[in-house]
């Protein structure tokens, strides 16, 4: 009985110390994890605090800073671009010019140019400036006359030295085709493509301005530029949208006077148009 006794008692000690053991583990568990909450808390409070301070600094800082401008103060008056030179003139019907761009250079024609282009492709024309380059995607598809018009005298280096004779503080700026000895015009019109419901102007959107009161289209070109745009004259034809020269339109933009001549000469150096890709649809 005695050993029966101790076996017992031997048990109940083991039995014992095992809750003991155990207790003290749940113990030490909920110390750790009381702990760990504890170091998360004082993160979270201290990233809070730390965003409270940066919001209530940006905040004085913005109350104590004057806000910069968005008007821009434009002289009353620029210059007046002298003409472009003359090139070559030509009688009769108007040939189509070398696509590699070595015609000579022309600006008096006598009768408007036949179709030049592929009305079912893209064309891209880079516009170079000597306040540098813009590139435009042209789509014959909404305006193929007027297209093609452009790339024959772009071909024909008919804008070459084509001063911009306007500029509008962030809405166009037009190179309006003033030559020497007072001629405008190549010498043709044809009838302008005017979308139904007027032009949508976007950044380097480029068109072409009625020649005459009859709203014939006869070279004249206008860049849309920013915000202002929109208010742009809406009869004229859409020939492209820009596809780079941000740059460009920033630098002739800055150029604006309230007159709308340009405070400095800008004038075009060169157009190339080469055939780009197929027109969906």
């Amino acid at each position: 009985m005695a050993r029966s006794s101790d076996r017992r008692q031997q048990q109940l000690a083991r039995q014992k110390a095992q809750t003991a053991a155990a207790a003290r583990h749940q113990r030490t568990r909920r110390r750790r994890q009381i702990a760990a909450l504890a170091v998360a808390v004082v993160v979270v409070l201290s990233t809070v605090g730390a965003f409270i301070g940066a919001k209530s600094s940006t905040k004085s800082s913005s109350s104590t800073t004057t806000p910069a401008s968005t008007s821009t103060t434009l002289q009353k008056s620029g210059i007046v671009p002298p003409a472009a030179p003359v090139g070559a003139s030509l009688t009769g019907p108007t040939p189509c010019p070398a696509e590699d761009g070595s015609s000579e250079r022309t600006t008096s024609f006598t009768s408007a140019p036949p179709t030049c282009i592929d009305n079912t492709h893209f064309y891209t024309a880079t516009i170079t400036t000597s306040r540098g380059a813009l590139t435009v995607q042209l789509n014959p598809k909404v305006s193929p006359q007027t297209v093609n018009t452009f790339v024959v005298l772009a071909r024909y280096h008919y804008y070459d030295g084509q001063p911009i004779t306007d500029v509008r503080t962030r809405a166009s700026f037009t190179a309006g085709m003033t030559f020497a000895g007072g001629s405008s015009q190549p010498g043709f019109d044809i009838p302008g493509e005017i979308p139904a419901k007027g032009t949508v102007f976007t950044p380097g959107a480029l068109s072409m301005a009625p020649a005459s009161a009859s709203n014939g289209i006869g070279g004249q070109l206008v860049f849309a530029t920013f915000d202002q745009s929109p208010d742009n004259n809406q009869q004229v034809t859409p020939l492209g949208v820009m596809l780079s020269g941000d740059a460009t339109l920033t630098a002739i933009n800055q150029l604006a006077s309230e007159s709308g001549k340009p405070t400095a000469l800008v004038t075009i150096t060169s157009i190339s148009v080469v055939q780009s890709g197929a027109i969906p649809g």
